[in-house]
């Protein structure tokens, strides 16, 4: 018997490519978009960032929408009016036999495209080839077989109009391929893809919130006259305060629609509430089934991709910490040397090898202090709530019946939210730097949140209850004074009490509603 696996992908091309005979009427996708897809398609505009530049990639963790996101591009353009044969889509997960002999599958694919598909409509029109699923033919430890770069530069080369998209779970999949076969980092871009933010899943409730008159933008905030950097540089908060008192009046008649939402959205984070067939308004409409997917989803990328990240041996002691930042949520610090007896390892191999990796993975962040160069703890936050309740709870019951569980998730929701708003803030002020967000420890408080915009620190306190609103409001005050900076932020959960919604509670310090934040992040 024979064995010819070479030629698999080629004979599933027209199967994973419908829209070539069917355009629009191939797809079945979800009614919402994620705000990646508005930053990706630019849907309003000419262009799209797919094309900012010959290659980019779009990494992110399993579940989180990275394969929709493909397919709602190719179906946004074409809706415009682009020809369906613009659009190669290649799945390298669909098939192990895909993954066969994958550099020749890969160029095989390609040639019949460009010959029998490219071939009916004029030539010199920008096409794209997206590469779905990379890491899975990444070949470290086959000599004979190319990975997936060698194929992808002889692609692009001399065809000025194309432009080839992959996904991959973590950024240093890319990066790790792309170097070994010198392509310049000019010449490609990364954008990670994370779970559903709090504003992805109210607008798929309520998608009339999405309306010009009822959209919450944060673009004024993060550049112009009234926003963030310009009150940091000109010391001025009072433009800042108003532009915030702006964005609440829009949506001041529907804030208890809001409200009701957010303990829902902390429930179920932002994987499971965007896998559903459909939204889900109560997170009382999942079932343990639903939490033990996610569990098995993070179970399954920590031991199929991890295995890249060479520092790392022991892949379980990776679930052990998501399991261990479950339990803590945020709340305690953990000494450095007390993970060290635990795990039994080193320090470097905590610091330097375990956490990186989960980062890397989108799953997990550690925590450190700000302006402390040998920090002694860390802080562990997860990135998808829905991922905490997942492994320390089973189902949502615990979180919707117990108010300081609320809270404790309120606080991990609002971490991964300020490092987003620290991204898009800096993104747009064109300093290139990974996000990054700090805690603060002062003589009398904590301030939960720091990050920097242009190198200047911005202080956020969290006062989810009532009971914590001074002492994050002293920690706040001590910190602006400590590093002589004009403004911070207390996130004020629905039981602080406050003269209005957006106030200034002292000098240079603005309360706003947490639900308004997580809204404008």
């Amino acid at each position: 018997m024979s064995i010819d696996a070479g030629d698999a992908l080629v004979r599933a091309l027209h199967d994973h490519n419908p829209w070539w005979e069917h355009g629009t009427g191939a797809f079945s996708l979800p009614a919402r978009q994620k705000s990646d897809f508005y930053h990706l398609t630019r849907p309003n505009d000419s262009g799209s960032q797919f094309e900012d530049q010959p290659l980019l990639g779009l990494v992110g963790r399993r579940g989180v929408g990275k394969t929709t996101l493909l397919h709602q591009f190719v179906h946004q353009r074409i809706t415009d009016g682009d020809d369906p044969e613009r659009f190669l889509y290649l799945p390298f997960d669909a098939d192990p036999l895909h993954q066969l002999q994958s550099d020749e599958q890969l160029r095989r694919a390609v040639r019949y495209y460009e010959s029998r598909i490219l071939g009916r409509i004029e030539a010199n029109t920008p096409h794209f080839i997206l590469i779905d699923d990379v890491h899975q033919i990444e070949h470290p430890n086959k000599p004979t077989i190319n990975g997936w770069g060698t194929p992808v530069v002889e692609v692009l080369e001399d065809v000025p109009e194309r432009h080839v998209i992959v996904t991959a779970s973590a950024g240093i999949q890319v990066e790790r391929e792309l170097e070994s076969v010198a392509i310049p980092p000019t010449d490609y871009d990364i954008q990670p893809i994370l779970p559903e933010k709090f504003r992805d899943y109210l607008f798929t409730l309520y998608p009339d919130l999405e309306d010009e008159e009822k959209r919450v933008s944060p673009t004024s905030l993060r550049t112009g006259e009234n926003s963030l950097p310009a009150a940091l540089q000109s010391g001025e908060i009072t433009p800042l305060v108003e532009e915030l008192r702006q964005k609440y009046e829009k949506v001041a008649d529907v804030e208890r629609r809001i409200q009701s939402q957010v303990v829902d959205y902390l429930a179920m984070g932002g994987t499971i509430s965007y896998d559903l067939d459909g939204a889900a308004e109560s997170a009382e409409e999942l079932t343990p089934d639903d939490y033990g997917r996610l569990r098995e989803d993070v179970r399954d990328a920590l031991y199929q991709e991890v295995p890249g990240f060479e520092s790392i041996q022991t892949i379980a002691d990776l679930e052990r910490l998501c399991a261990l930042a479950a339990r803590n949520r945020g709340t305690d610090l953990f000494r450095y040397q007390d993970l060290v007896d635990l795990f039994d390892v080193d320090r470097r191999t905590i610091a330097d090898s375990y956490l990186p990796a989960l980062a890397e993975l989108y799953l997990l962040t550690g925590v450190t202090e700000y302006d402390n160069s040998r920090p002694r703890s860390v802080r562990l936050y997860l990135r998808d709530t829905g991922l905490v309740t997942a492994l320390a709870d089973d189902d949502a019951s615990a979180v919707r019946n117990d108010f300081d569980r609320e809270a404790d998730l309120a606080r991990v929701a609002a971490f991964d939210h300020t490092m987003r708003f620290a991204y898009g803030v800096n993104a747009i002020q064109g300093n290139d730097v990974s996000p990054s967000v700090q805690y603060w420890r002062g003589r009398g408080g904590e301030v939960d949140f720091v990050f920097e915009v242009g190198g200047t620190p911005v202080p956020v306190g969290l006062a989810y209850q009532s009971r914590e609103r001074e002492e994050s409001l002293d920690a706040v005050q001590e910190f602006m004074e400590a590093y002589d900076v004009p403004l911070g932020f207390l996130l004020a959960g629905d039981t602080v009490a406050g003269r209005q919604p957006i106030e200034t509670p002292r000098k240079g310090i603005v309360q706003l509603p947490y639900w308004l934040y997580l809204l404008l992040c």
